[in-house]
């Protein structure tokens, strides 16, 4: 969680009273605080400025966790759903600006219901935890990776090809093969890939070739087994 509301209020507080009594200091002399000191004097409302500034933080710290909320998934701590589908567009057109390649990847857990069902829901949100350590470790900076639902997540990469997303997926079934010993539970995922714009240009029509593509990755998956 950000800081960015709280210190904003702090701010717009500490300027407010600043600017409040710059104006005394400059139309009324006598009636600032500057004046009362230099006559050993203090005005009693002089306290209530440290005393309101916990209120003032607890204000910002409200608009913190509303923002929070409203793009986070509280269990993974990856983005939402909501997040991604207002922030794809904007990073769609900056891409078409700058003629470049864009990939969104899904990302579903194999047999997860199978998991809760043997392990228990609480082990099952551990491995989704886990699993969102593992996506945000493979991660470039510039990319974006949330929670897009249950246990399906979302990859949106800028400035990339499909054969980056290969390696970066081969990576993330490396770490995955990892955490199944540690675990002692088999924990897999089939990715699915769209590229932007050889698949389209849309968003929504690239969310649906991905999750093809991931369908059609998961089939072949239970074929090797």
């Amino acid at each position: 969680m950000s800081y960015v509301g709280r210190i904003s209020v702090i701010i717009i507080y500490i300027t407010i009273v600043l600017a409040w009594h710059s104006f005394y200091f400059l139309v009324d002399y006598e009636a600032s605080y500057i004046f009362m000191f230099e006559k050993g004097q203090y005005k009693w409302d002089l306290v209530f400025i440290p005393l309101l500034s916990p209120f003032f933080w607890w204000l910002g710290y409200q608009f913190d966790k509303a923002k929070y909320l409203s793009e986070k998934d509280t269990l993974t701590g990856l983005y939402n759903r909501r997040f991604v589908s207002t922030t794809t567009p904007k990073i769609l057109s900056k891409t078409e600006s700058s003629n470049k390649k864009l990939t969104i990847s899904v990302i579903d857990c194999d047999d997860f219901k199978q998991i809760n069902d043997t392990y228990g829901h609480e082990t099952g949100d551990l491995v989704l935890q886990r699993v969102s350590e593992i996506l945000v470790e493979n991660k470039r900076k510039s990319d974006i990776v949330a929670r897009w639902g249950g246990d399906e997540f979302l990859i949106v990469s800028s400035e990339t090809d499909l054969e980056s997303c290969k390696l970066i997926s081969n990576k993330i079934k490396e770490d995955l093969n990892k955490l199944s010993k540690e675990l002692s539970m088999n924990i897999s995922v089939s990715i699915g890939t769209s590229v932007y714009p050889d698949d389209s240009t849309a968003q929504k029509d690239l969310l649906i070739i991905a999750d093809r593509n991931m369908y059609h990755c998961k089939q072949e998956n239970k074929k090797v087994l």
